[in-house]
């Protein structure tokens, strides 16, 4: 199969959009909208690729759940209200895990796979302060901002303003229990998104504020910081000021990849940065294999993910192996980037500009 699909939310209107790639002409296209309940800052799916997360920018504070059935059609299932908005949401096939702002959300699933029942709320400030602190999404950009849990069960949520990484032992009955609250090796780091390691031995971190990729060892009931590499080129470090989003595995686990959006500099564009690991998952090297530049700036997304998926295209380990999309707000672009690591090369597959619209996150759907 050569065409792929993934559902993107906006961070200028309110539609889902369904995007088609097509990795033989490398297109990519829009494919339908799907009208959306706010401005779906991320969209995520589960395992099977039949339900649909999102978290929204818009007021007041809520989860949205839908079905993707055949032919791509989306059925809304649930409109779930939580205490605050939520940054990024994930998912584990029982529960829901999301973060935003002062609190943090899990969520039972439904037997038709919706957000159901809440299982517990957790907050990084007392909980007699929350009804006087902001709720609303500009809380994220200064506290909880995502939730990962391992193959442990053990989760994490990186807080910004804190500086810090909220380390919790998640139960069966989907409550969490706080472990330790691991301080970021600099001040201002402003941790981000984590990643937990395949095996569940590792966490990788990426820093918003200082565009550092750090790997903690996760112990029984803390973090153990173990290495730190640029995710920005030496050269534009302390010249630009920049704001790094993700980080991601390639598919075969061999390398991860991290993006970062330049911030409010029009003179200079975002960039991804490709670490080599080791068998145990650590860095090889704490400098990149290889930048890529992108054309823009990327301005408020940087969003990027690796496609799950092999086809024709990116099947032999001598050529490109992996797919990823980028997103820009800047004038509205989502990319497609390719990884050719036995040329250590990121390059540009194909670009869709949005009319009317600024992709934000998005979800590969096949």
């Amino acid at each position: 199969m050569h065409l792929h699909h993934l559902l993107t939310g906006s961070y200028t209107n309110t539609s889902l959009f369904l995007l088609a790639f097509d990795t033989l002409a490398q297109t990519l296209t829009i494919n339908s909208t799907i009208p959306g309940f706010g401005l779906h800052q991320y969209v995520t799916s589960n395992a099977a690729k039949d339900r649909i997360y999102a978290t929204t920018m818009s007021e007041p504070p809520r989860l949205f759940s839908w079905s993707v059935e055949k032919n791509f059609q989306f059925m809304h299932l649930e409109t779930t209200n939580i205490t605050s908005s939520s940054c990024y949401i994930s998912g584990d096939g029982k529960y829901t895990y999301s973060a935003g702002g002062p609190s943090g959300q899990i969520h039972a699933l439904d037997n038709d796979g919706g957000i159901g029942q809440l299982t517990d709320e957790l907050y990084f400030i007392p909980e007699e302060d929350i009804p006087s602190v902001d709720k609303t999404r500009a809380a994220v950009l200064w506290g909880g901002h995502s939730f990962d849990v391992n193959k442990n069960s053990k989760g994490f949520i990186p807080h910004l303003g804190m500086n810090s990484i909220f380390m919790y032992d998640v139960a069966d009955n989907g409550t969490a229990r706080l472990q330790s609250i691991n301080l970021s090796p600099t001040a201002g780091d402003g941790p981000r998104n984590s990643y937990p390691s395949k095996d569940g031995s590792l966490l990788y971190v990426i820093t918003e504020h200082t565009q550092w990729l750090d790997v903690y060892e996760i112990c029984e009931t803390y973090l153990k910081h173990v290495q730190r590499a640029s995710a920005i080129p030496d050269a534009v470090r302390n010249q630009y000021t920049f704001r790094s989003n993700t980080v991601q595995p390639s598919r075969n686990g061999k390398y991860l990849f991290t993006s970062t959006r330049s911030w409010n500099n029009t003179e200079m564009n975002g960039y991804v940065a490709a670490f080599a690991l080791d068998r145990r998952g650590y860095l090889k090297s704490t400098k990149a294999v290889t930048f890529y530049e992108a054309p823009v700036t990327l301005g408020s997304a940087g969003g990027l993910r690796v496609a799950p998926w092999e086809d024709q295209t990116n099947a032999d380990e001598r050529g490109l192996t992996d797919y990823m999309y980028l997103s820009d707000t800047s004038e509205g672009w989502m990319f497609i980037l390719g990884w050719t690591p036995a040329k250590k090369k990121l390059e540009l597959v194909a670009s869709l500009l949005y009319p009317n619209a600024a992709p934000y996150e998005a979800t590969w759907l096949d």
